[in-house]
């Protein structure tokens, strides 16, 4: 049940190798659809969800539940869909949802700024200037959004298992080692890894639904049983805690709910 992670700045040809390693593999390619799936459930437009995944949150977003919501979604919606195994994914943040899994390979693909530019060119029409300023544009948010939200370098080579760089490699050479790579990298550890997922996969959905409700939650899973530490009133901590044990009620795979609640920092403006 291995799955591949490829990590790239934009116009890196990431997903064309994700489909050529893919092929290679018998796998099944997932990437921005995720989103679409997060939207569907949450009855939300896929730009919320996208714009939640693109940008860096300002000071003002980090306290709105919206946004983490969308996250939280997004979160749940990926982890689900992990547990199938023998996947390649070229969405967003995949090597750092899965940094301490097994039978996982996390790539990163590096190509230079300048082909980068003359890709964006070719599919979107732009002159050289301007796609060269969308370029910076582009990576400076994505390095931001990494580095608030998980307080990581996407272009640190500790975030990854293999780095290839393009300069001197073709894409059908960079797809095959890659999925060599993949062929000898599982250590047999697939049914801990999909309990592991399942147990990510019910604590995101723990945070989404309560995000409904509350304005800050975190939620951790072991087997079914679900801790939750909701931020909120001390005076009302009983309150709150029934609030959030009926919603979970309703949730399918909880076995067992720990609610705990904590002072909330929380201003609303």
């Amino acid at each position: 049940m291995p799955i591949i992670t490829i990590s790239r700045d934009s116009y890196s040809h990431g997903e064309e190798i994700a489909w050529k390693v893919a092929e290679r593999l018998g796998y099944s390619c997932i990437g921005p659809e995720i989103i679409q799936r997060s939207s569907d459930r949450m009855d939300l437009p896929a730009t919320a969800i996208k714009k939640a995944l693109d940008d860096a949150p300002t000071f003002l977003e980090q306290l709105a539940a919206k946004k983490e919501r969308c996250l939280a979604m997004f979160r749940a919606v990926f982890f689900e869909t992990m547990c199938r195994g023998n996947i390649v994914y070229h969405g967003v943040a995949g090597h750092i949802f899965l940094a301490d899994m097994p039978d996982v390979v996390k790539v990163r693909v590096m190509a230079d700024f300048d082909e980068r530019v003359r890709e964006l060119m070719r599919r979107e029409h732009l002159t050289s200037r301007e796609a060269r300023k969308k370029l910076i544009r582009e990576d400076r948010e994505r390095d931001r959004w990494t580095r608030q939200l998980y307080g990581k370098d996407d272009h640190d080579p500790r975030l990854y298992d293999l780095y290839l760089n393009l300069h001197s490699m073709s894409i059908d050479a960079a797809a095959a080692i890659i999925a060599g790579t993949a062929e000898v990298s599982v250590n047999g550890h697939m049914e801990m890894m999909r309990r592991k997922l399942r147990d990510m996969a019910l604590a995101a959905k723990t945070e989404a639904r309560l995000l409904k409700v509350f304005p800050e939650v975190e939620a951790v899973a072991r087997d079914g049983e679900v801790f939750v530490s909701v931020k909120g009133s001390i005076l009302q901590e009983k309150m709150v805690a029934e609030k959030a044990r009926k919603i979970m009620a309703k949730m399918d795979g909880v076995k067992r709910v720990n609610i705990g609640v904590a002072p909330s920092i929380y201003v609303p403006f």
